[in-house]
């Protein structure tokens, strides 16, 4: 209890010793190890550890420097959300904290979406579009098309994400004109329900899929069917199984996304 508490401490709704008991009744009294082995395998990302990976992302880009005189070409800075509020524009902030660009000098750095059009890059020029997380590419896909308008003179254009299955990586590069970049890939291992997946046996993984069609009846396995076991400190991935963030009269998830 006293690792669970420590390890997911600064979840936005805190994960105290109360509320993980309360999850943990979720499951039957023979199942209990397999619940507490849950969490032991969940893959959870503070606020920090975020920071620190947009960090090292970005100045790990070629061409890019903090001084402007030392960068190749203009950059910009965009949150990759279809909608006010969501995950990138949060990200876009930490993003410019970690960097240490919060002074008013570096506001051209950062735009927004709509703005890309009037600022004309050119191939010459970078756009970096900021998320938290890729699980299947699906919503880079879906985007894409937009996007691809707003950069008519075909600017280098990365997509940074702090983690990205594989499956998205290679769909997201293979059909946009996006670069991803990650500082850490979720292979097929960390799909739990995968045979690659050694963390249980097949009867447990069994028991498991159970459980989580009891907490999502229509995506049991997370959205795109990822099996992922990641939760980060402001929301848990949708692509993350049910048994996690689920919240309804039939359970009660201990990582709710709302």
């Amino acid at each position: 209890m006293a690792e669970w508490l420590n390890r997911f401490h600064g979840y936005r709704i805190p994960a105290t010793e109360v509320r993980i008991k309360f999850w943990l009744r979720n499951f039957k009294p023979e199942d209990a190890d397999l619940a507490a082995r849950v969490l032991d395998v969940v893959e959870f990302l503070k606020h920090e550890d975020m920071e620190a990976a947009l960090r090292r992302i970005v100045t790990g880009l070629a061409g890019w420097h903090k001084e402007e005189r030392r960068r190749r070409g203009r950059w910009r800075f965009v949150a990759f959300s279809v909608s006010a509020g969501e995950s990138g524009d949060s990200m876009l902030h930490r993003l410019r904290t970690a960097l240490g660009l919060t002074s008013r000098q570096y506001n051209s750095l950062f735009i927004y979406k709509a703005d890309l059009i009037r600022e004309r890059l050119s191939a010459a020029d970078t756009v970096v579009f900021v998320d938290d997380f890729a699980g299947t590419g699906q919503q880079a896909c879906d985007a894409w098309l937009e996007i691809a308008e707003l950069l008519p003179g075909s600017p280098r254009a990365y997509l940074i994400v702090v983690a990205a299955g594989r499956r998205a990586i290679d769909r997201i590069s293979s059909e946009t004109g996006l670069n991803v970049v990650t500082n850490h890939v979720l292979e097929m291992d960390d799909d739990v329900f995968s045979a690659a997946c050694e963390q249980f046996t097949p009867q447990e993984k069994a028991d498991l899929l159970a459980y989580c069609r009891q907490a999502d009846a229509k995506k049991p396995k997370g959205f795109g069917e990822c099996g992922f076991l990641v939760v980060m400190a402001h929301g848990t991935p949708n692509n993350s199984i049910p048994v996690l963030h689920a919240s309804h009269a039939r359970w009660q998830g201990l990582f709710p996304r709302h």
